[in-house]
């Protein structure tokens, strides 16, 4: 039997009509014929609201730095507080953007905040900043210091200040830049793991926990941080709407995810 890995954002679900009924379809048919199934997402575990009845088995969240597997947490890979504070103050001093996560909770600056907002007022998902937020998992900003931080999101307002951030970044980092799904809104952002930390290396501590085989895994993506995903899996499929980066590091390349991507490429897999 096989493991699958699904992104979320873009590749289950759609911003415009929300989840695929034939991702869930698809999903379902696999774990009915044996095959386990983990959701790989940026997210923490308490802003997994959207993809309420999808079956899974685990979820690889915060971008790999967390396992959780049948009701717990196998494995976390939390940022050193003191490199979690450098890196806020470098942020700050560049009129950063950006949410701290731990495993379920996500904490956002004051322009983050401000940008929430006004993010709400486009989105008819949402009427009010209070809904958002219970959405998103978040919570007041300065409880961050008593989590263990496993992942930070940030965006600045050009790819000049991103790129000289990163120049200054901590060398123990790893920043993905966000890509496919995300609509950038003019500006530049990616998410901080660990260097050690991605989806691709959270997915080879799975199948070594579970006594997997590495030549029976399949990853779904569609964004900059799927991309280890579809390199480690050995069947790495990213979605039509895919950025051509994203694609060029695939093995295949399905339909979109409005046009049922995921169930086109799992029904030519043989795995439903």
């Amino acid at each position: 039997m096989s493991c699958l890995f699904f992104d979320i954002d873009g590749t289950i679900l759609s911003h415009d009509i929300g989840l695929i009924p034939g991702a869930i379809k698809a999903i379902t048919r696999a774990r009915e014929n044996g095959h386990t199934c983990f959701i790989a997402t940026g997210r923490h575990l308490n802003a997994l609201s959207s993809i309420e009845g999808v079956p899974y088995d685990g979820v690889i969240f915060c971008n790999g730095a967390g396992i959780y597997y049948h009701d717990q947490i196998l494995e976390t890979s939390p940022i050193p507080h003191d490199i979690v504070q450098k890196t806020l103050i470098q942020a700050e001093e560049k009129a950063g953007a950006y949410t701290v996560m731990s495993s379920y909770i996500s904490f956002k600056n004051e322009k983050e905040m401000k940008r929430t907002e006004e993010m709400v007022k486009k989105d008819p998902r949402f009427r009010t900043l209070a809904e958002r937020m219970k959405y998103l998992g978040a919570s007041d900003f300065e409880a961050y210091r008593h989590e263990d931080i496993l992942k930070i999101d940030i965006g600045f307002d050009s790819e000049e200040i991103m790129n000289d951030f990163m120049a200054h970044m901590d060398p123990s980092l790893h920043l993905a830049a966000t890509a496919g799904f995300h609509v950038n809104e003019g500006r530049r952002s990616g998410e901080i793991t660990r260097q050690d930390v991605n989806k691709g290396s959270a997915i080879i501590r799975v199948v070594q926990m579970l006594g997997m085989d590495m030549n029976d895994t399949y990853g779904f993506g569609d964004s900059g941080n799927d991309v280890e995903m579809l390199e480690t899996c050995a069947v790495g499929t990213a979605m039509g709407n895919a950025s051509d980066d994203v694609k060029q590091k695939a093995d295949c390349v399905t339909d979109t995810v409005e046009n049922d991507g995921v169930y086109k490429a799992m029904k030519a897999y043989g795995l439903i």
